[in-house]
């Protein structure tokens, strides 16, 4: 009888412990990387986004979308005057495209200089613009489209409140 309750003993811990491997496993695999974010358009114009080169997103002016950043990628942006059709007849009047980063806990748009990354973090020496995008801010990963003024659109008809 002894040697039966040892053996229970043995198997309940070799239960725990099998346990606790697959419970660390699990939890490993859930610490990959997932941040949802948001693309701004506080301009006038259409923008469109695509992330890692999948189909593009059309947002509209003073509209937001959110994006999950779930691996290291690439964001390309393109401003247009109008709403691009299917043919894609319209000319952008800005793009960009920038690099992101998406690692454990953290999503981030890297640009900027590579001096000093230690001491002053990624971007800290403007080398790189991003006007009129504004990336990193208000969080860590958003992209904002900021108002700019362009001569390659028409101005956009007044708008009358009287009759």
């Amino acid at each position: 009888m002894v040697k039966r309750g040892w053996t229970a003993q043995t198997s309940r811990g070799a239960a725990a412990l099998a346990l606790a491997v697959l419970g660390t496993a699990s939890t490993a695999s859930l610490a990959s990387a997932e941040c949802l974010r948001q693309i701004v358009n506080r301009s006038a114009y259409v923008l469109t986004a695509r992330r890692d080169g999948g189909p593009p997103v059309t947002i509209l002016p003073g509209r937001a979308v959110q994006i999950r950043l779930s691996h290291p990628g690439q964001l390309d942006f393109a401003a247009y005057c109008a709403v691009p059709g299917p043919d894609g007849a319209l000319r952008p009047i800005t793009q960009a495209s920038f690099d992101y980063e998406a690692v454990i806990d953290r999503c981030f748009i890297r640009f900027g200089g590579q001096a000093f990354i230690p001491q002053l973090g990624r971007g800290f020496i403007g080398l790189q613009g991003t006007a009129p995008f504004t990336v990193n801010n208000p969080r860590q990963g958003d992209v904002v489209l900021g108002p700019f003024a362009t001569e390659a659109c028409p101005a956009p008809a007044i708008l009358s409140r009287g009759g």
